[in-house]
């Protein structure tokens, strides 16, 4: 251990590595999170024991089928499929699944002769009302907080609606469908839609549809799920009303239905975290972690101590004259160096070969030829280069006289 550093190493490398993996969580998170709620999250409403939903009314279902019937394929099961979206299904999945049933009942028209019965392939939606949410350490227990978004749940319609809320009294089952009983509708207001392309089976006196056929297709939406949620279903007469509901919406089958579950588990938006996840480019993300990962094992491994950073200001008499001249170009004085290193060579050389003379360059030409021309040389420099030069020439003169 480092007496200098507080942690040990391998406390260092846990931190890294666990801050990365945590980092890596939280990135997969944010892109997979809606997937996981899916996955793992609230139970679909055919499943919850809760007043609002509809486990009482899957088992009244499952209690009244023939034996034998094969569920598995429930899209492409020619029974009535029950759609239970919630708030936060998106209305293209719905659209989806509407769009696939009537391909299917249409191209089971085309194969059927004229006299030939064929499947219909019906569908129904169950709207969502309330807002539910978890409580806490109650074993799956959820509680109402309030009811959904009429404008968000109105997308889910497969039609062009507008959004209706009805008095119990205002209510009850159009002439043209006789085999659908009336409900016991809840003390409360009913939610209805009205549309021209919607044929009311549950009516309003204003002629919008509790219970609605879309167009000519076999489509059928409830808009309001209190009369069939396990509230309702707590009720001999809404249990009974339901089946007949069922029956009038598929004579041929005697009302058979499966519930889905596909909308409560289908895949969540893309995004960039998927795509970078998910193939074709996951190799390439992996790719690069592992880049990064021996990046930084390279990194912490370095070979032998590390290397000090150097003086600003390096030691010795060349460092210090290299700084000089560096700070003479700096203040771009070198022009002017010729003339003061001139009078300082005049200088010190006369006190060498002149003997207490008066320095001058004509008296050092006399000790030796050639002073007198390199001096008016370095003080005539106009230019770095001229009076380096001039310096080289007064060198070689001075080896050559002993100075």
């Amino acid at each position: 251990m480092n007496p200098s550093s507080p942690f040990a190493v391998r406390t260092v490398i846990l931190l890294v590595i666990g801050g990365a993996l945590l980092l890596l969580a939280s990135i997969l998170m944010s892109g997979f999170g809606d997937e996981l709620s899916r996955a793992v999250g609230d139970a679909p409403a055919a499943d919850r024991k809760d007043g609002a939903g509809y486990h009482a009314f899957k088992r009244l279902v499952d209690a009244v089928q023939p034996p034998g019937r094969n569920d598995a394929d429930t899209l492409n099961n020619p029974a009535i499929v029950i759609l239970t979206p919630t708030n936060t299904t998106r209305p293209e999945d719905v659209k989806t699944i509407v769009d696939r049933r009537i391909s299917l009942a249409n191209a089971a028209m085309e194969d059927s002769g004229d006299d030939e019965p064929f499947d219909r392939y019906p569908t129904l939606i169950v709207l969502p009302k309330w807002q539910t949410e978890a409580i806490p350490l109650a074993g799956g227990k959820v509680r109402r907080i309030g009811t959904v978004d009429m404008a968000r749940i109105q997308k889910l319609v497969p039609a062009d609606v507008d959004w209706h809320v009805e008095n119990r009294e205002n209510v009850g089952v159009s002439a043209d469908y006789p085999e659908i009983r009336s409900f016991a509708v809840p003390d409360r207001p009913l939610y209805a839609v009205k549309g021209a392309t919607v044929e009311p089976l549950i009516v309003a006196r204003d002629g919008a549809a509790v219970l609605g056929q879309v167009g000519s297709s076999d489509t059928f939406v409830l808009v309001d799920p209190d009369l069939v949620n396990n509230r309702a279903m707590a009720d001999e007469r809404n249990a009974k009303a339901a089946l007949a509901m069922l029956r009038a919406i598929d004579p041929e089958h005697d009302g058979r239905a499966v519930f889905d579950r596909s909308l409560h588990y289908t895949r969540g938006d893309r995004n960039l975290v998927k795509l970078l996840f998910l193939p074709p480019f996951l190799g390439v993300t992996l790719a690069l972690i592992a880049a990064a990962i021996l990046a930084g094992i390279a990194a912490a491994g370095r070979f032998g101590p590390p290397v000090a950073d150097p003086r600003g200001l390096a030691l010795g008499k060349r460092a210090l004259i290299d700084n000089i001249v560096a700070l003479t170009r700096l203040a771009r004085r070198t022009a002017q160096a010729g003339e003061r290193y001139a009078d300082t060579m005049l200088e010190v050389t006369s006190r060498r070969l002149l003997a207490g003379e008066i320095p001058s360059p004509e008296r050092l030409d006399r000790i030796h030829p050639g002073y007198s021309d390199i001096d008016r040389r370095l003080r005539d420099a106009r230019s770095e280069h001229e009076a380096l030069v001039a310096a080289r020439d007064l060198h070689i003169w001075k080896k050559e006289t002993g100075a």
